[in-house]
């Protein structure tokens, strides 16, 4: 009830007020004026707002979920200091426009919303379009920004195709003295297909698996399924006690003058990679997943030996958008092609499909032997 309201641009508070009234849209239509002040106590500015506003055609359900979602239900204006209610406005005026469309849309307070209706006021209280424009563009990547790094901290992976089994437990070690039991945990010890110190038996597991170079790939009544998923809580462990950070904010002239090897960080994004080998053997080399944006290259060296999904070999062939966890461990000039590069090399701990993704807009900034790479205004 609520959202059929909030697409006709209701603001949130009368929304909620008329679904607790137990007053759906038709019930309100079929309703006397009178009645609805009488019977339900609504005001006749809050039955003439609803009733100027039914008349419109409705904003698409899917465009009002998503337009709140990536708005966080918050004012991109005053991003929710006046208060947490909202109404979706058009940007510009829909008796004027008849606009249903996302670009159209914003969410405002009820407050910001009323500066935005003013007209023939001084400029300094009123919100143009291109501010609202500005401001909605910018907000919506702010919340994106923090949705992302929440679901990155919270390990929040559709299907994980990597998992760097002897750095994750070294991390464990670590941080905790101790590998953490997951509710796999018992079945494992007792099938025997990891050790007391919570490593891989490979002995164990070559007796089940046919391709044992594949530890976290292999098909039996216990088999990889439950070891991927084992490890891959022990890593959430991990990602609640470190601090990772978006890779974005540390690919930057100021944050390599500060130092960023030894930062534990996350990526999302499109990253190239050769096909994974297939079969794995002993001497399958280290794959290189890398991305390339003006002056960086990017690198992270994997070991297929801990690939952990079928499927990840399809994945492989195209440059597919993964979520992935590592930690900086060397940052050089090199020369690549003719052209000298920042390359920035980074341990793989884990990656896998994103259930979020991000919006790239690359970010260039750089310490004083990185400053020939940088124009004036990267500054």
């Amino acid at each position: 009830m609520i959202d059929t309201y909030l697409q006709y641009g209701i603001s949130s508070d009368l929304a909620q007020k008329l679904a607790r009234l137990g007053l759906p849209k038709t019930t309100f239509e079929k309703t006397s004026k009178k009645n609805l002040k009488e019977r339900y106590g609504l005001s006749e500015n809050e039955v003439n707002t609803v009733n100027e506003l039914i008349q419109r055609k409705p904003i698409n359900k899917d465009t009002v979920e998503v337009l709140l979602y990536n708005s966080n239900y918050t004012c991109c204006i005053c991003k929710g200091t006046k208060g947490s209610s909202y109404i979706i406005h058009h940007i510009k005026e829909y008796s004027i426009s008849q606009d249903n469309s996302y670009f159209n849309l914003a969410v405002l307070c009820p407050n910001d919303h009323d500066l935005a209706h003013q007209k023939g006021k001084t400029l300094s209280l009123q919100l143009t379009e291109s501010n609202i424009h500005k401001a909605k563009q910018k907000w919506e990547k702010l919340v994106n920004e923090r949705n992302l790094e929440k679901a990155c901290r919270n390990g929040n992976i559709t299907e994980v195709d990597f998992l760097n089994i002897p750095r994750i437990l070294e991390l464990c070690t670590g941080l905790f003295g101790n590998i953490p039991h997951t509710q796999y945990s018992d079945e494992l010890y007792s099938n025997d297909l990891i050790l007391k110190s919570g490593a891989l038996n490979d002995h164990k597991i070559r007796e089940v698996n046919k391709n044992p170079e594949t530890p976290l790939i292999f098909f039996a009544s216990y088999g990889s399924s439950m070891l991927k998923h084992h490890y891959y809580e022990i890593f959430k462990a991990v990602l609640n006690h470190l601090n990772f950070i978006d890779l974005d904010h540390l690919l930057n002239k100021k944050s390599l003058k500060t130092g960023i090897v030894g930062e534990y960080c996350f990526y999302i994004g499109g990253l190239y990679s050769k096909k994974l080998p297939d079969p794995i053997t002993d001497s399958s080399e280290f794959m290189k997943f890398y991305f390339k944006r003006k002056p960086f290259v990017v690198e992270w060296l994997v070991d297929p030996k801990y690939f952990c999904s079928s499927s990840a070999k399809w994945r492989t062939l195209h440059r597919g958008v993964y979520i992935i966890f590592g930690k900086i461990r060397n940052v050089n000039i090199e020369s690549i092609e003719g052209k000298d590069q920042i390359v920035v090399d980074i341990r793989p701990y884990c990656f896998g499909l994103p259930k979020e993704r991000k919006d790239r807009t690359p970010s260039i900034a750089h310490r004083d032997q990185f400053d020939d790479f940088f124009d004036e205004e990267d500054e």
